[in-house]
């Protein structure tokens, strides 16, 4: 399998509640994200967030208030470490010094987005790698 059509990103660098912005994943068939925590004490969690459509989601909107012009979801993500499905619902919580490799299912999706939340310390790094396979 070759990677072809090979984006790197940048997507977010957060040390408060935040989010990225919505990128266009629709030319991409696979996505790898790496979350490094980047201080001893880095405590906080990271959601991961898809949608479909011509125009970005309103990723900003909180998911009990989306609505046409926000439809977007919580994505499941798969730890590359061990291959344990990690509910989007979830997130993936980063703890000190932590680095993350998580695989993200973006197949039919258009959008993509990251939602930094829970920050009591530290801050996260979010890149992501996005690939076809044709």
């Amino acid at each position: 399998m070759r990677r072809i059509n090979v984006k790197d990103w940048p997507i977010l660098s957060a040390s408060a509640t935040g989010n990225s912005a919505g990128i266009n994943v629709s030319d991409y068939r696979n996505c790898v994200l790496s979350l490094v925590g980047s201080a001893s004490t880095a405590s906080l969690k990271v959601f991961v967030m898809g949608g479909i459509g011509e125009a970005s989601p309103d990723f900003t909107v909180n998911k009990g208030s989306r609505a046409a012009a926000s439809a977007w979801d919580f994505i499941e993500c798969v730890d590359l470490e061990d291959g344990a499905a990690i509910d989007g619902d979830d997130g993936i919580s980063i703890a000190s010094n932590t680095v993350r490799l998580l695989e993200v299912n973006i197949n039919a999706l258009d959008w993509l987005a990251v939602r930094v939340t829970s920050v009591a310390a530290g801050t996260v790094t979010v890149k992501g790698t996005f690939a076809t396979n044709q």
